[in-house]
């Protein structure tokens, strides 16, 4: 054990432990919620992940988002993804397998989100040998069962150490006691796609309050998809692009304890050929599999408020390959196993004007398991491992109010990891409140992203080879942001951001043997500008606009990133229509032109979505439909004539 370490298991065992040993629960004062938020009137005016306990918004030492479960119905969103898209600063990328999001112009080609940590009540979801961020369909909680969704933008590695690089998404699940019954829904739309939940809750006579949901997708997929890259079948992919799933969340509560349990089974037909594949052979199919449970226990004792968790998280991923092995037809087969178990231990007590936060984080990543091999003509293994890996975080917060209007958040996070060693992250931010309706925020932060599984080992001797060598990512990023909130419905704001990433791991090309390998070899910057306005009004109608200029450039080359665009511009406006509790939605979103993995220029593209809800047309029957894109602008920005492209996806959806 080495002497940090020591440090901080002593700071734990000598402060968080002593409380276990008060029974009696006692309220302890809480930091003020003021009403700043209250000014706008909006359903939620507090956030958890962005310090490990609820505190105001602009007390947050970081600039943070909150999507409703209201925002979700208003806007039709079908995934995650499609919900963080609409915010300032994010886009999206989808591949067909999978859904990507970048953040502030950085999301390398060939990442998926790992960057980005994503949180289901408080529970860690990224997997154990590719740390993926699952974000699109991939996602295993239906978004009819989601309450609200916490962005923190900025590195977030001084309180949830790997994977909070650039963003932390915690996703909020209705609670035990939002159902008293039960409760249905289904949808269909373009291409035979259909989706069915039911759901159910009770409270017991004991006290214990339960939850039950499950939800089933499939779409046929039966459209043609243009790939001018490929050759055969004229570069279309017929009915290629199909996908199943199911899914299940259980949920308990009883006193201070609560249990989440969420299971998703996932089968996709990829029409893009990817890793060499044979274009448009209908055998070109991936399944994800994901199982969490977690365990979480909070209780307010006379000494401090005492949180703790226990996470055991479970996925597989299998990938059939079409191959053209020098004129022999062959399919491969990928295979990963990923387990891990965790647990969180943190508490929070009020000192005089100090709210001090300690805790520490354990991970045993126990099955990192990679496979590869053919299944026909004839069986061959190529790829055969397993590895296990432990990591340990210990950190420390403080929020000090200097005075009723200046707030100073510091925190720092040291985490040893067994296959690199020990890294420290801290947090600075100085939040400044000099009349009511303005807040002025000035925050730096630093974050890493420790080497996966798949990158250190994967070696298919063919293509790809691991390098246990690897160093973790590391960003330090400065902001500075500005909200003013004007009358009692509208709030403006402007954020100026600066950060500077160094060691990125990417894929190259050794000379020696021609195989591609990860290694740390670039440093990043990134810079740009924010500025958003949004508004709620008493009688239905509430909008917001929002504009992100951001630069991001390879320092070490010259060149700008690959899928970064320079400008999004997003706009939305919800209007209540004559027919008595419904609403319109227009929603649209330009990105700005990009530059491949080949130093081409990608023309922009401007979206524009339609959703019609209605709450009141039956008693307990909620009503929408939406069309998905009602209009999509292609070749923004280049020097052509703009093409708009009618050719809408639609869905109806019934809620009861």
């Amino acid at each position: 054990m080495t002497k940090v370490q020591s440090v901080f298991q002593t700071i734990m065992i000598t402060v968080l432990f002593p409380t276990a040993l008060y029974a009696q629960q006692t309220a302890v004062p809480s930091p003020e919620i003021g009403s700043l938020e209250q000014l706008l009137n909006t359903e939620v005016t507090t956030v958890t992940a962005a310090s490990k306990y609820q505190q105001d918004l602009t007390s947050a030492p970081a600039s943070v988002s909150i999507i409703t479960a209201d925002d979700f119905r208003k806007y039709g969103y079908r995934t995650l993804a499609e919900a963080i898209n609409s915010l300032r600063g994010f886009y999206s990328t989808y591949n067909r397998s999978y859904q990507s999001v970048g953040v502030r112009g950085f999301s390398p080609l060939g990442d998926y989100s790992t960057r980005i940590l994503v949180l289901v009540d408080g529970h860690r979801l990224n997997d154990a040998v590719y740390e993926q961020a699952p974000l699109g369909s991939d996602f295993p909680v239906d978004v009819d069962m989601i309450d609200r969704v916490e962005v923190i933008r900025g590195p977030g590695s001084s309180l949830y150490g790997t994977n909070a690089f650039v963003a932390v998404i915690n996703v909020i699940t209705r609670g035990t006691n939002s159902l008293k019954g039960g409760e249905g829904a289904t949808s269909g739309g373009s291409f035979n796609a259909w989706t069915g939940r039911a759901s159910a809750g009770s409270k017991l006579d004991s006290g214990l309050s339960l939850l039950l949901s499950g939800s089933y997708r499939d779409s046929a997929g039966k459209r043609r998809l243009q790939f001018p890259e490929y050759s055969t079948n004229n570069g279309t992919a017929q009915s290629m692009d199909g996908e199943t799933s199911w899914d299940l969340l259980f949920k308990a509560g009883w006193k201070d304890f609560s249990l989440l349990v969420l299971h998703q089974t996932r089968d996709k037909q990829v029409p893009t050929a990817p890793y060499t594949t044979i274009f448009n052979d209908p055998a070109q199919i991936i399944s994800d599999r994901r199982t969490m449970a977690g365990l979480s226990f909070s209780r307010t004792f006379p000494l401090m408020d005492l949180n703790a968790r226990i996470t055991y998280n479970r996925y597989e991923y299998d990938g059939t390959y079409p191959l053209d092995n020098s004129g022999t037809y062959t399919l491969n087969y990928d295979e990963t196993v990923a387990q891990w178990l965790g647990t969180d231990l943190y508490g929070s007590k009020n000192l005089g004007n100090h709210l001090i936060t300690v805790g520490t984080e354990q991970r045993w990543q126990f099955d990192q398991q990679q496979l590869n091999y053919n299944i026909f003509p004839a069986y061959q293994s190529i790829l055969n491992n397993n590895h296990a890996s432990y990591a340990q975080g210990y950190y420390l917060q403080d929020e000090y109010h200097i005075t009723k209007t200046l707030i100073l958040n510091t925190g720092i996070r040291y985490d040893h990891y067994s296959t690199f060693g020990g890294t420290w992250n801290p947090r600075a931010a100085v939040i400044w409140n000099p009349i009511d309706s303005t807040v002025l925020r000035l925050s730096y932060g630093e974050a890493f992203r420790a080497p996966n599984a798949y990158e250190l080992y994967y070696n298919d001797t063919t293509s790809t080879k691991g390098n246990v060598n690897l160093k973790p990512e590391k960003i330090r990023m400065v902001e500075l942001s500005y909200d003013q909130y004007i009358g009692n419905n509208l709030r403006t704001g402007i954020t100026g951001f600066y950060s500077r990433i160094n060691d990125l791991l990417e894929q190259a090309t050794d000379p020696g043997d021609g195989l591609l390998q990860f290694r740390n070899q670039s440093k990043v910057e990134t810079k740009g500008i924010e500025l958003q306005a949004e508004g709620k009004w008493e009688n239905g109608y509430s909008g917001r606009i929002s504009y992100s200029y951001q630069a991001v450039k390879n320092l070490d080359t010259g060149v700008l990133m690959n899928n970064s665009p320079r400008t999004l511009l997003k706009a939305a406006l919800t209007a209540p229509l004559p027919a008595g509790k419904t609403f319109a939605t227009l929603e649209s979103c330009y990105t700005g032109s990009s530059i491949n993995s080949n130093q081409q220029t990608v023309a922009g593209a401007a979206v524009v979505n339609l959703t019609v809800l209605n709450r009141d047309l039956i008693k307990g029957l909620e009503l929408s439909g939406s069309v998905e894109p009602l209009a999509k602008v292609l070749k923004v920005g280049c020097q052509c004539q703009p093409v708009v492209k009618f050719s809408p996806e639609s869905s109806i959806r019934l809620a009861l």
